[in-house]
């Protein structure tokens, strides 16, 4: 059974608000009853202490005076029970019908109490009865005096004080229940944002939901929600990346295979034209090629790897700027052919990095051919084209050293910029969207990262990477970990 959470809220806040306050209730009500009865009481003992001790005779106008003062009938009546003064018409007659005589309280403070009192009837009026002696006075007889409260006045007392917070309580209750209506409701509205929210996770969609603007417990357990979102969209990425890995080494092992056997071949055929022919003007030119073929042959194996766990191969001890500057002339026929200028220069100081000297300059051969290519696409083809490739390579003082690739190209269109790094994510017509993927996968194995941006009318992409020094510093300190 479905119990919605604003009832949850909403009736045992509703029910322990109506208990608590017909507790109070009930409490004030006999509390206050209780005063009033010894209010009353109080009253009715002022007057006969003021009648007992008064040296003045208790005529009818001091009886009016009394009875104002006190709100009870006063009469007072000889040893005979005849009437001799009364606070109201009562004097006149010859007897009081309706009163029997009580029995005589010895003093005015030892009268019994209202609950105690004889109720009478008089001029269809309902009174308290209570007598108390009078002392003789002036060698008078001694009297009596009988006090007669109204019991419409006592009730009338009880309840000025016991209706005024029934009929607050009338009000403030469904005050309460409406208050309690709107703060559950309120509640229940946050939380099933939340809930529509876990569900748009559930169904994929990681876009993260506007925080609200009271800064309560709901607010944290969203910004958590957002933050689950975030996480699971990355490992949302991170798996798809991995299957798309995976299916392109399923579908591209045997097509690989076929290639690295037809690169070997070639490298085999130009080895045997450079010993037939050891020495000519295309030597310089043969080289290339087969430092050419021989990369492609490590790239097609690394291809056939794509998919696998990657081996970190052996490390060593490489001079970045040594590195970088051994395999330009590898590029430089492409960019000749491209009409673009390379541009190289360095700081100078030593840049050594540890890391596997094939793997890095795959990353850099792949950054420099994309350069190449976005720069000789943008290139004005006017015979005197400003065409350009720049690579620097720098120190820094936080340990770390810069290989920043840059070219003159319009950069990566709009649609790939926010996953340029993905794989099968490219704008060329031609291209397979591999190449910055696998730069990125080894920067990360070496401990760096890689970044590109747009400044000053070029692409900019920048490897960062640990020196030496600072890469072993890193090892030692997860060693004693």
């Amino acid at each position: 059974m479905h119990w919605p959470l604003r009832y949850q809220i909403m009736l045992p806040m509703a029910a322990v608000m109506l208990l608590a306050v017909v507790f109070v209730e009930g409490v004030g009500a006999l509390l206050a009853v209780r005063d009033t009865k010894q209010q009353i009481e109080t009253q009715i003992r002022e007057v006969a202490r003021i009648a007992h001790e008064a040296s003045f005779p208790l005529t009818a106008p001091v009886l009016r005076q009394m009875r104002a003062l006190s709100g009870a009938e006063l009469i007072v009546v000889d040893a005979a029970g005849r009437p001799l003064a009364a606070s109201d018409n009562l004097a006149a007659r010859d007897k009081v019908d309706g009163i029997e005589l009580l029995p005589t309280a010895s003093s005015p403070a030892a009268h019994s109490g209202i609950a105690e009192s004889q109720r009478v009837q008089l001029d269809d009026r309902s009174f308290f009865h209570t007598v108390v002696p009078l002392p003789a006075r002036a060698g008078g007889e001694p009297a009596r005096l009988h006090i007669l409260f109204p019991e419409e006045e006592y009730e009338r007392a009880w309840q000025r004080e016991v209706y005024p917070p029934l009929a607050f309580i009338a009000v403030a209750l469904p005050v309460v229940f409406v208050l309690s209506l709107v703060t559950a409701a309120r509640i229940a509205s946050r939380v099933e944002g939340l809930r529509d929210q876990v569900d748009n996770i559930a169904q994929g969609d990681f876009q993260p939901m506007e925080l609200p603007e009271r800064q309560d417990e709901i607010r944290a357990l969203a910004a958590a929600v957002n933050r689950m979102a975030a996480k699971l969209s990355d490992y949302e990425t991170e798996v798809r990346r991995t299957e798309r890995m995976r299916t392109l080494a399923h579908l591209g092992g045997g097509i690989a295979h076929q290639l690295r056997n037809s690169a070997t071949g070639c490298a085999i055929a130009v080895d045997m034209h450079a010993e037939e022919c050891p020495l000519g003007e295309a030597s310089e030119t043969l080289a290339v090629a087969k430092r050419q073929l021989r990369l492609m042959e490590e790239y097609i194996q690394r291809f056939l790897q794509l998919g696998k766990p990657s081996e970190p191969g052996e490390r060593q001890s490489i001079d970045l700027s040594a590195l970088v500057e051994n395999l330009l002339p590898l590029v430089e026929p492409s960019a000749k052919h491209a009409r673009v200028t390379l541009e190289w220069q360095h700081d100078g100081k030593l840049a050594t990095v540890i890391g596997n000297s094939e793997r890095l300059a795959q990353t850099v051969i792949n950054l420099l051919v994309n350069a190449i290519e976005a720069a000789g696409q943008a290139g004005t083809g006017d015979g005197a084209s400003t065409a350009r490739v720049r690579v620097d390579v720098a120190s820094t003082s936080a340990g770390r050293i810069l290989l920043r690739i840059s070219d003159t190209g319009r950069g990566p269109a709009e649609n790939v910029q926010q996953s340029l790094f993905e794989p099968f994510v490219t704008a060329k017509a031609d291209g397979v969207g591999l190449g910055l993927s696998v730069a990125r996968e080894i920067v990360e194995q070496h401990g760096g990262r890689i970044a590109w941006q747009r400044a000053d009318g070029m692409t900019h992409f920048t490897v960062e990477l640990p020196t030496e020094v600072a890469e072993a510093s890193r090892v030692e300190v997860a060693g004693c970990r």
